[in-house]
């Protein structure tokens, strides 16, 4: 199926395209790049071949929480930028703080832009397929690179899947406690009142807390 806020970097290689103006911004292929993958001449190759036969710019675009990682990342994007960029194709990277792809998609994209994703990426608890989230989210087509691999790394993994359940189940334990403290109260509107209050607060913490983890 043919299916990318901290502040944009240009790249000092960066070529601005000539046909390019403020009024009319020149349509971008948008390349979601995953912080734990490494960039191989095949990935690059593949990135030129589709903006220089759709004749589009190329972004970048990647997400990191940690600033370690960040630093390391930046530096693998410009190169990948500085490989790619020839005189007909201008390049750009841009990093956020986040995990929220379909998110930061929806912020920069504007009407002429392609993306362009890796088929092994997964969001969300259910962990579906990027492609599949942005789908909804995008209104244009989307380019799968299939050759992905993910980089795992099981000690980030399994401590995130740590954290994300013990926060779950304090929420879950909190409110059932508050629940049980609420049925022992007198039984009127305002009892019935905190017992609908409490439910949607909890489901509202659920959510909250799903999220910082997708």
């Amino acid at each position: 199926m043919n299916k990318l806020d901290s502040k944009p970097l240009t790249p000092s290689f960066a070529i601005p395209p000539a046909s390019c103006s403020d009024a009319n911004p020149a349509p971008r292929l948008i390349v979601l790049f995953p912080a734990s993958e490494p960039d191989t001449p095949d990935l690059e190759h593949r990135i030129w071949e589709i903006a220089r036969s759709l004749k589009l710019n190329v972004l970048f675009l990647s997400l990191s929480n940690d600033y370690e990682e960040e630093a390391q990342l930046r530096r693998k994007l410009i190169t990948m930028a500085a490989v790619i960029k020839d005189p007909n194709v201008s390049t750009d990277i841009m990093i956020k703080h986040g995990s929220d792809w379909v998110r930061q998609v929806r912020k920069i994209w504007r009407v002429g832009d392609i993306v362009a994703c890796y088929a092994g990426q997964k969001v969300g608890l259910m962990r579906k397929p990027l492609d599949q989230a942005l789908s909804s989210s995008v209104d244009g087509p989307i380019y799968i690179l299939s050759n992905y691999q993910p980089a795992r790394n099981p000690k980030r993994i399994f401590a995130s899947q740590f954290f994300f359940w013990l926060g779950s189940l304090v929420i879950v334990g909190g409110f059932l406690w508050v629940e049980v403290r609420l049925v022992q109260l007198p039984q009127d509107w305002a009892h019935n009142a905190l017992i609908y209050v409490c439910l949607v607060a909890e489901v509202a913490f659920i959510w909250l807390w799903n999220f910082l983890f997708t």
